[in-house]
């Protein structure tokens, strides 16, 4: 059981370096990707979270989690861009300043957290399902 755990410890920790790898080489251009990139102690701290998720025996928990960054960056990243380019089509002339700047955000970062968080609860969610099936014997 302990290799297995160092197993899932390894793949996720290899996932999240090729995540970081791309961010800081090809995706660098991209606005969140270079956001991470520039703060990369909080995407090293995030990535820390869920590998100790594996290591406190919550593996579904972990495995989400990772997940929800990976996905959430790209689908934060695309979807925040598209969001971002609609709502500055919508910028016209005569515009109140605070409204041209609340109009020319990019909400990336929020969707990437968003997904982090939903992923996190989904794990929790299995975590205790799998563990009572586990304990009543019925899986």
């Amino acid at each position: 059981m302990k290799e297995k755990k160092y197993m899932y410890v390894i793949i996720e920790a290899i996932i999240l370096s090729v995540i970081a790898l791309l961010t800081f080489t090809v995706f660098n251009s991209e606005y969140l990707f270079k956001w991470v990139a520039h703060n990369w102690i909080f995407y090293l701290v995030l990535g820390v979270i869920a590998l100790s998720m594996t290591i406190l025996n919550k593996q579904f928990i972990s495995a989400f989690m990772t997940v929800g960054i990976v996905i959430g960056i790209f689908v934060g990243n695309y979807v925040g861009r598209s969001i971002k380019l609609l709502n500055e089509s919508k910028i016209v002339e005569g515009m109140k300043a605070e409204e041209v700047y609340r109009l020319r955000h990019h909400p990336g970062f929020e969707i990437w957290i968003s997904i982090i968080l939903l992923s996190i609860i989904i794990g929790i969610i299995m975590q205790i399902i799998i563990t009572k099936k586990l304990e009543t014997g019925k899986f």
